[in-house]
């Protein structure tokens, strides 16, 4: 089998990302990227192709709560680490009939039974004092040890990645 928490190559397939657009902010089409942690489930991060993240999300397949283990990661991804609040984790928990017919077989013939817990973190645009928009952007630069979330506004001619302080741009889209 797969070691505890990781997610089966049997079920990777019923949680991948659809494609999709940014329609929020630049109506391009809306890349998967795949991370990698210490920990043992599958990490996704949802962004377009100027950085600005739609979701991420965190996937493994146990019986516990990952929320804890997975807030403490992505604080030490986010400048600043208060960026990443408690109550934008949302916890799901996929069952076989909403992973599809070939995922609802495996879940059940699985054992120890477990289920596919999935911590989503979400943040949604907001306003500055000063009413300038803010939003969620993630920068990939292969310098970095991991992703670096921040949050700017995405129609500033000098914004960019407080690591690097560069702004993303198409060349610098991520690659697989």
């Amino acid at each position: 089998m797969t070691r505890p928490g990781r997610i089966p190559r049997a079920l990777r397939p019923a949680l991948a990302s659809p494609g999709g657009k940014c329609y929020r902010h630049c109506d391009r089409p809306i890349r998967t990227r795949h991370l990698a942690s210490r920990l043992p489930g599958t990490w996704q991060v949802r962004a377009c192709p100027s950085g600005v993240v739609s979701v991420t999300s965190y996937a493994e397949w146990t019986r516990r709560d990952p929320t804890r283990a997975v807030h403490a990661v992505l604080r030490r991804w986010a400048v600043p680490s208060s960026l990443v609040r408690a109550w934008d984790l949302r916890l799901a928990t996929r069952h076989g009939p909403e992973l599809g017919r070939s995922a609802e077989r495996f879940l059940a013939a699985a054992r120890p039974k477990r289920v596919v817990r999935v911590v989503y973190w979400r943040v949604y645009p907001s306003r500055a004092r000063d009413g300038t928009e803010r939003r969620l952007f993630v920068c990939f630069r292969r310098r970095h040890p991991g992703p670096v979330f921040f949050v700017a506004p995405p129609t500033a001619e000098t914004w960019g990645c407080p690591r690097c302080a560069r702004r993303p741009n198409a060349r610098d889209r991520p690659t697989r």
